[in-house]
């Protein structure tokens, strides 16, 4: 799919669904504590995106213009982001978990020339220094969001615009591993995307998608599916409600869900606990993390009998790389426990998987020399139709992260992996997470879930600790309710159940997770918490 194929997709949003089912729901939008849900049919949406686009032409937002957006979840958000994207200009979205020193970084390599927000987010652009010296535009949302132009005709409001393959999106990387890097996305890259989406089967025109992915959330509607919008802790998202998920997903009758593994873990575990069932769920799809077995037992458990579970395996650069089915993942859940490390499934087809050597240095050109044989743990590389342009003010970022080759850019994913001989893809852990022993590297996801299923055990997290970060230390964090007697107990089992190159096993409270998905555990922050507790330092 093209960039004007894409403007077709859009197109049809604003085009023949409005026309041909004006009074079918298109999106579904949660409402704040003691007050209902509301809908948006695709009259009703349509006319919400002319009148909001029009409005932003008036400001003084058009083609290009870069644009911050900071407006909670709700039907302005997705007028707003669906409006930008009608007048070619450019979104900017960044994670508010991130903290404030973090977004004024990351909105000063953006530098956009407009600012929307709701009013706190506008006092804090000014008290910060917020993208002080490019934004030119600002607009409040508040309660009389959208009423910035008066009522005009729909035959006054800006028609979709399909010319060229300009940037269509800026987003940010979670910073879990590093920190946030602008990631920009152009029209084609985006319908790479929903190339790629399609290429999977897993939504289909006429679904009902609950997702806790925004950005996914707001572009179902392109893709023929009504969309939920829910209320989520943005800033917090593990801290979201599992009761109201359930609620909403019940109450909407959700048929496509979309959920990070934490958020999917939690969400399982209250349903069980309270013999719920997901009646009318068809398809689930994970994304952000590796889907621990753990996790994908108890979800299946919630499911209706031939529901559709997939772990999607991406990045923010070129989503939708791989994906495994819950079959696939059951059946290599034995060789995982054993040290292999984690199904991701087969390249989705489009993309070019290849697995090179490891090294922490660029690689400027592309060289098959640089192939690893495969059942070779070596970095995960993708070409494809969604591999995004270089980052934002950061060449030296860039250089790290790609490779030339004749031309075609090439992906390198930071993560560790191998091919098997079926050309499915597995992975190992995260390439700067890896620890360097003395009588080899040990790879975070072919330790921990030798463990992790272990009694007792909620998850782990392989660390270096001492010079160079060469001795490995397994931080352990205990399911919710073990008593100190019972963690005892399981940090013994772990200890006997470990390789036997891990020098120590410590137990942890909680584990710092990634802003985004609550599902990536920050090993940075746990190595220097446990270098602390053993009195090591890095040198």
């Amino acid at each position: 799919m093209d960039g004007a194929r894409l403007f077709a997709a859009e197109a049809e949003l604003t085009g023949r669904w409005p026309h041909a089912r004006p009074e079918a729901v298109v999106c579904r939008i949660d409402g704040r504590r003691g007050r209902g849900p509301e809908t948006l049919t695709y009259r009703e949406l349509d006319d919400l995106i002319g009148r909001t686009a029009l409005a932003l032409e008036r400001a003084g937002v058009g083609a290009g213009t870069k644009t911050a957006v900071m407006v909670p979840p709700g039907r302005e958000l997705v007028a707003l982001i669906h409006a930008l994207l009608r007048l070619r200009a450019v979104p900017v979205l960044i994670d508010p978990g991130l903290g404030a020193r973090a977004m004024r970084r990351c909105l000063a390599e953006a530098a956009p020339q407009a600012f929307i927000g709701v009013p706190l987010a506008h006092l804090a652009r000014v008290l910060l220094g917020w993208a002080r010296g490019s934004v030119r535009t600002t607009i409040t949302v508040g309660p009389r969001t959208l009423r910035l132009a008066r009522p005009s005709p729909p035959g006054s409001w800006p028609a979709p615009r399909g010319e060229g393959d300009g940037p269509a999106f800026v987003a940010f990387t979670s910073g879990s591993t590093g920190v946030p890097k602008g990631v920009p996305l152009r029209h084609r890259h985006l319908a790479g995307q929903l190339e790629l989406l399609a290429r999977l089967g897993a939504l289909r025109p006429g679904e009902t998608v609950w997702s806790t992915f925004l950005p996914f959330a707001i572009a179902a509607p392109v893709m023929g599916c009504a969309s939920v919008v829910p209320r989520l802790n943005l800033r917090r998202p593990a801290r979201s409600d599992p009761a109201a998920m359930a609620e909403s997903i019940r109450a909407h009758r959700v048929t496509g869900l979309f959920a990070a593994p934490a958020l999917l873990d939690g969400l399982a575990r209250h349903c069980l606990e309270r013999g719920l069932t997901l009646d009318g769920v068809r398809t689930v799809l994970t994304a952000g993390a590796p889907l621990p077995h753990a996790v994908l037992r108890r979800a299946l458990r919630c499911l209706p009998e031939g529901a559709e579970l997939l772990s999607v395996y991406g990045a923010t650069e070129c989503l939708l790389v791989s994906a495994a089915n819950a079959a696939e993942l059951t059946a290599t859940a034995g060789d995982t426990a054993k040290g292999a490390g984690t199904f991701l499934g087969a390249p989705l087809p489009g993309n070019r998987v290849r697995v090179i050597a490891v090294t922490d240095e660029p690689v400027p050109y592309w060289s098959d020399d640089l192939l690893v044989p495969p059942g070779t743990v070596g970095e995960i590389t993708v070409t494809g139709p969604a591999v995004s342009d270089p980052y934002l003010g950061r060449p030296y970022d860039t250089a790290l992260a790609r490779i030339d080759d004749g031309g075609t850019p090439v992906h390198r994913m930071g993560d560790l992996g191998w091919m098997d001989e079926r050309g499915r893809l597995w992975f190992a852990g995260r390439k700067g997470e890896r620890v360097r022993t003395a009588t080899g590297d040990l790879y975070t996801d072919q330790v921990e879930p030798i463990v992790n299923d272990l009694p007792g055990v909620r998850r782990t997290a392989l660390v270096g600790v001492g010079p160079e970060g060469r001795r490995p230390v397994l931080c352990v964090e205990c399911e919710p309710g073990v008593s100190g007697s019972e963690r005892r107990a399981v940090l013994a089992r772990v200890r006997e159940h470990a390789p036997p190159a891990v020098a120590e096993v410590l137990p942890h409270p909680g584990f710092p997770m990634d802003v985004r998905h609550a599902s990536k555990i920050r090993r940075p922050l746990l190595a220097r918490w446990a270098a602390r507790e053993l009195g090591e330092a890095r040198r």
